[in-house]
């Protein structure tokens, strides 16, 4: 008989408050760097190349760790990886704000990549404790926020400092923040539960857990796949807002006020999406999610244009509908393989990290010296080639059944 993982029965506030608490923690150092470029730029050289590759290397960590991931959390419990990921990210932007040169930046931000890759499997595996229903959904959708709060808080630190160099004083006040997450992480398990924790997550990745899963091993191919180009056009979003909006003539402040409306537009997408996909199961789930990547294409293709009204009203569409997929897509990989939460979560979650690895260097390389139009083209079609992978993903679940 296969072992599972039990869900984590902490419930309630202070478990929903300390797993956003900790995604904000671990979100916000790369939309944090991105954001500020322009003002580091000022106090040392550092430019959208250097952007593209401490983005990079932050995803590149968190990829290559996150399958690994899911077996520590299930060995330490997932309030323990809370703690050491909030921990992690407090160093990494502590890095950041001493960093007298762009290599250290790179370096600072590609080390939080390890704390970040233990985060979702932990979230995921503590709010599965929770009450099914709208209930559970709401809560997923709620956390998921926690990535677009990541970029209002970048936002609203760029209106703050406009045109001046006083950047570091903004990164210290984060790094402050994510020390107080602390305060919100629920209590762990009993240290005692570490070992069946981990044989448990043992036999899932041997296979148990996946046989007569629904839709098979393609379904998960095909939502590890389209996550990947989800995240390759999501996690561009932000990194590259500003720069597009200085390149279209838009000043520092209203791109603060612009990055700060497109995250409200997302959380409240997020929210929305996970509180509406509470009432159906998986399959029915992901074909909103594809329906949202597809208009987030369109959103990336605003961008492109250039004018000013393209700049505001693509970064509205490609934040609430090209990211605001995530707390509905990660409740359907819930419903997919409800025994085997941390592992599969492990295998997508690797895809949208691998997506962040290859999303910022794909259009810094198209980019050039300028070139943003055609940079945001080719993402608008990375985000259409995931609406047809999720697409084929639910085909998978409805046709496909319980698939040896």
């Amino acid at each position: 008989m296969t072992s599972t993982i039990e869900p984590s029965t902490t419930t309630g506030v202070r478990a929903v408050a300390g797993v956003l608490g900790t995604l904000v923690a671990v979100s916000v150092p790369p939309f944090l760097v991105g954001t500020l470029a322009i003002q580091m730029g000022r106090t040392m050289a550092f430019g959208a190349g250097d952007v593209a590759t401490a983005v990079a290397g932050y995803y590149a960590v968190s990829a290559l760790l996150s399958p690994f991931s899911g077996r520590f959390v299930a060995w330490c419990g997932p309030a323990t990886a809370l703690r050491l990921a909030a921990a992690g990210s407090m160093l990494g932007l502590v890095g950041v704000a001493l960093a007298g040169s762009a290599a250290a930046v790179v370096a600072a931000l590609t080390l939080i990549g390890i704390p970040n890759s233990l985060v979702q499997p932990a979230s995921n595996q503590i709010l599965s404790g929770i009450g099914p229903g709208r209930t559970r959904a709401v809560a997923f959708g709620a956390v998921q926020s926690a990535i677009p709060a990541s970029t209002l808080i970048a936002g609203a630190l760029l209106a703050a400092v406009g045109g001046s160099s006083s950047w570091r004083p903004a990164v210290w006040a984060v790094a402050g923040l994510v020390a107080a997450v602390q305060l919100v992480i629920p209590s762990g398990p009993a240290a005692a539960h570490r070992a069946p924790r981990a044989r448990a997550y043992a036999d899932q990745e041997g296979g148990g857990a996946f046989a007569g899963a629904v839709g098979g091993p393609s379904l998960v191919a095909a939502l590890v796949g389209g996550a990947f180009l989800a995240s390759i056009a999501a996690t561009t979003l932000p990194s590259f807002l500003a720069v597009t909006g200085q390149h279209a003539g838009v000043s520092p402040q209203v791109v603060g006020a612009v990055q700060m409306a497109g995250s409200l537009t997302c959380i409240a997408a997020r929210v929305i999406a996970s509180w509406s996909g509470g009432r159906h199961q998986g399959a029915d789930s992901l074909r909103v999610v594809g329906m949202m990547l597809a208009g987030g294409a369109l959103g990336y293709v605003l961008l492109g244009t250039g004018s000013g009204w393209g700049f505001l009203v693509g970064a509205l569409a490609a934040y609430g509908l090209g990211w605001g997929w995530n707390g509905l897509f990660n409740l359907s990989v819930t419903q997919a393989r409800p025994h085997s939460i941390a592992a599969v979560t492990g295998l997508t979650q690797g895809g949208v990290f691998f997506g962040g690895v290859c999303g910022p260097l794909l259009f810094a390389a198209v980019a050039g010296p300028g070139r943003y139009g055609p940079a945001w083209y080719v993402i608008a079609i990375a985000a259409a080639a995931s609406a047809a992978l999720i697409a084929h993903a639910r085909q998978r679940w409805v046709r496909g059944g319980v698939v040896l």
